[in-house]
């Protein structure tokens, strides 16, 4: 054993036997185990492996033998105080790789390429698809044509970017207008250079993810009918494009909804206290989310899916079963049955468990007499039951399969007591990763006010498919200071509204200043997009308006451009004299 953990046993024909009303909870136990860890210090000066439980002494064990009525505070017909004995050698060292990208992910370097690849060109192609067809269904509602206009792949792209834009800012949930405002300086440049208020409004209303004229009898048959071929897509990319590292971690994430849903549940834990249920199956190491499932409940066949904790848990963590990992999983997961099962898919788990689980040994729940930092424990193969006592004197009851043995040699050295501890610092270091994807999406949401559910699920597809393309950039980029999260969204929005508001700048009818903005947004001169038609000279004796001024001045003169021959006023022209124009010709001439 370390330095820092010592033991003495005690039995009956020990001299001073403790009767306070502290150690009372232990009087009637046969064997107890405690260690107890304090960090190294100056007053703690401790030497040997086996001490005397004096003044000086940090930590201990005690071995107490006594009656035998009061022997099920430790153990019962579940859980036994000794350890299963383990037969065979042990297992060769499993080496256990770091995340890392794989596929078409290795080869994805700016962030509008990450994001490809879970809001993939199938997915886009089917959202355009179903937006068309109900475009064209809505058509006859419109008195102009030009109100109604089918969209494409490209705008579906730059309305998304005007989302992922809209949750940079925090602007969830609140009046897209003021990010469309170009008079109060309220708006975003980049947003109303790329489309009008009254085009993204019309394409909000009429997105679709399945196909509006499917017959009412399918989308009966199953509750998530609207959504299904698009989530299915989104949860078949995160699959696919990491290597999970060696921790995951499986609990629920929920999503607020208050309009009206056949799977709508009563969520504590949301901000609304209704909303959806999601499963996340997320790697600890990177936050990248590799698998997720919505709950459905009493759905129908083939769809119909049990959500008892087991069968959630066997069903997300299915791709990762018999690649030596360990699972987190959160509250209300944790059972003997799961950890069982995941043990024999070679699949290591750990959770914490309430004090009113069942079979519970009952020296394992108190706390009174135990000091910070001790732990007891308790085995029912392959399961181990950690009690641990807090530095709040609180209880935490950790159930876990996992082993973290390099070698037999290795396992042998170790204490108990040092593995049950290494087992609660790693529950502590891994336990808050889903809460931190809840937190990334709340803090970045693309999340807008509506009662369609299909709509706000497309939402949190969104926000998870962003954080996983976050991910995936990291990780190529190794050599480069890792680049916040925000800056990243803002990156992958311009570099999906841009290509939108190239084509914006094509369009005849656009106002010279927007044309002038749009041409600066995009970084390109004036020279690229501003073609002049070349007309006849006019004489000298013709007047005309000058088409620099614009209609609002209404200035008319008789010069005109030598070589386009538009008009030009006095502001707008510049004289040369021969020798220097000719100097220009043959210099334009010569590149």
């Amino acid at each position: 054993m370390g330095d820092a953990m010592h033991v003495q046993w005690l039995s009956e024909e020990t001299e001073e036997v403790p009767e306070n009303e502290e150690d009372m909870l232990y009087e009637d136990v046969e064997y107890i185990e405690e260690y107890v860890h304090f960090p190294d210090g100056p007053e703690s000066n401790v030497s040997g492996s086996v001490a005397v439980q004096n003044e000086e002494s940090i930590g201990h064990v005690i071995k107490i033998e006594s009656i035998d009525h009061a022997f099920d505070m430790l153990q019962n017909s579940v859980w036994s105080i000794k350890p299963p004995e383990r037969t065979g050698t042990m297992g060769r060292k499993v080496a256990h790789p770091r995340p890392a990208p794989v596929g078409l992910a290795k080869s994805a370097k700016s962030p509008a390429e990450c994001l490809s690849l879970f809001l993939d060109a199938d997915v886009i192609a089917m959202i355009t698809e179903y937006t068309n067809e109900q475009i064209k269904a809505e058509q006859p509602n419109y008195a102009r044509e030009r109100d109604a206009n089918p969209t494409d792949e490209m705008e579906i792209m730059a309305l998304l970017g005007v989302l992922y834009i809209a949750g940079t800012v925090r602007d969830g949930r609140e009046n897209i207008e003021r990010l469309f405002d170009t008079k109060m300086g309220t708006g975003l440049e980049a947003v109303y250079l790329t489309m009008t208020s009254l085009r993204y409004h019309f394409l909000i209303r009429s997105i679709r993810f399945d196909d509006p004229t499917a017959a009412q009898d399918e989308i009966e048959g199953d509750k998530l009918a609207p959504v299904r071929p698009i989530y299915e897509r989104i949860v078949s990319n995160c699959q696919k494009y990491l290597r999970p590292g060696r921790f995951l971690m499986l609990d629920e994430q929920a999503v607020q909804f208050k309009g009206k849903c056949e799977f709508r549940q009563i969520l504590p834990s949301a901000p609304g206290r209704a909303g959806f249920r999601f499963h996340l199956l997320v790697d600890c190491e990177t936050s990248y989310v590799s698998n997720l499932e919505i709950c459905v409940p009493e759905n129908q066949n083939p769809y119909n899916l049990s959500y008892a904790p087991t069968d959630v848990a066997m069903r997300l963590t299915e791709p990762v079963q018999g690649r030596q990992k360990t699972v987190i999983l959160g509250a209300g997961l944790t059972s003997t049955d799961l950890i069982k099962k995941l043990y024999a898919s070679r699949t290591m788990a750990m959770g914490e468990v309430p004090k009113s689980y069942p079979d519970l040994p009952k020296a394992l729940i108190a706390n009174k007499g135990r000091p910070e930092h001790s732990t007891l424990a308790a085995y029912h193969d392959p399961a181990t039951l950690v009690s641990y006592v807090t530095r709040r004197k609180e209880v935490m009851l950790l159930m876990s399969s996992f082993v973290d043995f390099d070698s037999e040699e290795q396992a042998g050295e170790q204490d108990e007591g040092e593995q049950h501890l290494k087992l609660v610092e790693l529950y502590n270091r891994t336990k808050t990763t889903i809460r931190t994807i809840q937190q990334m999406c709340a803090k970045h949401n693309v999340v807008r006010s509506t009662r369609r559910w299909p709509v706000a699920v497309f939402f949190n597809l969104m926000n998870l498919s962003a954080i996983n393309a976050w991910c995936i950039y990291c990780l190529n980029h190794p050599e480069e200071a890792k680049m916040s999260r925000r800056d990243f969204l803002v990156t992958m929005a311009l570099e999906l509204l841009r290509p939108q508001a190239r084509r914006r700048l094509d369009s005849k009818t656009l106002p010279r200043l927007l044309r002038q903005r749009i041409g600066l947004f995009l970084g390109i001169s004036r020279e690229e997009y501003e073609t002049v038609p070349v007309v006849e000279r006019q004489g000298g004796e013709s007047r005309g308006r000058c088409y620099l001024c614009g209609r609002a001045r209404n200035k008319t003169t008789r010069i005109s451009c030598h070589s386009c021959g538009k008009y030009t006023c006095n502001a707008h022209c510049a004289q040369l004299c021969r020798t220097c124009y000719m100097d220009d010709c043959a210099s334009e001439q010569q590149e």
